[in-house]
């Protein structure tokens, strides 16, 4: 069931448009769930997560692990750099990274990542860090598919998509520049799991005014190392670091 966030719950209309089952039975499920804990009725007569669900989520779901590991990198990065971090996944089947944690710096740069929001892959560094080192398939069928152009910013070709990836592979980082927000920079390092396969990726948001890839880029590139490594991937080198020795470009 989709639940909206900051509190607010799901009116029953809404869960009956979404699950296409009967009003009758929508309500009969979402009581039964209720009086078990699994949801919760506000006094609005809507509907949100209830305590035990949110347990047994926690408990079970291997993303809440990834979310607990990697916290303490996110907390190293953000108090380095004091701007927005964040920890994302990725959904390849609909071309979409989910974000799992984010700590911002209040009174900056617009953010419009959220936790457990979602954002297209094309569109974010921590998405095309992540696509960089996907397989080939994977990549292949990520550049035949429909990119939307959701600022005039935002690059669709797959020509020259397919060379960013290439560019980002090599380097070790993505850096994207006012694509969702016009004032705003972005990096993002990937993360590695066993087998040294790509499993999510850590991001920095800044005002590109306050852009300083001097500072960023060695911490994001730890935080990144240190969280694969806690994840179980072995060490391998992380890209040409270019960073190390000349000024980044665009």
């Amino acid at each position: 069931m989709p639940f909206r966030k900051a509190g607010r719950g799901s009116p029953l209309k809404e869960l009956v448009r979404i699950t296409g089952m009967s009003s009758s039975t929508v309500h009969r499920l979402a009581m039964d769930l209720a009086a078990n804990g699994l949801l919760e009725r506000n006094e609005s007569g809507e509907f949100g997560v209830g305590m035990k669900m949110w347990e047994l989520a926690s408990r079970s779901n291997p993303l809440e692990e990834f979310r607990r590991r990697g916290l303490p990198f996110l907390e190293g990065v953000h108090a380095a750099v004091r701007e927005h971090v964040a920890l994302s996944i990725p959904d390849v089947e609909t071309n979409s990274v989910l974000y799992l944690e984010r700590l911002d710096r209040h009174g900056t740069v617009m953010n419009l990542a959220e936790v457990a929001g979602r954002l297209d892959i094309h569109t974010t560094s921590s998405g095309m860090a992540i696509m960089a080192h996907m397989p080939g398939w994977v990549q292949d069928r990520f550049l035949a598919g429909k990119l939307e152009k959701t600022t005039p910013a935002t690059e669709t070709d797959a020509a020259r998509l397919r060379s960013n990836l290439a560019l980002i592979r090599e380097r070790g980082y993505a850096r994207m520049v006012g694509v969702l927000v016009a004032e705003n920079t972005a990096y993002s390092v990937p993360v590695f799991g066993q087998g040294h396969a790509v499993i999510g990726a850590i991001s920095v948001v800044v005002p590109s005014v306050d852009e300083d890839p001097g500072l960023i880029l060695p911490v994001l590139v730890a935080a990144g190392r240190g969280l694969s490594r806690t994840m179980g991937a072995e060490q391998r080198p992380y890209g040409s670091r270019p960073w190390l020795t000349q000024s980044v470009q665009a």
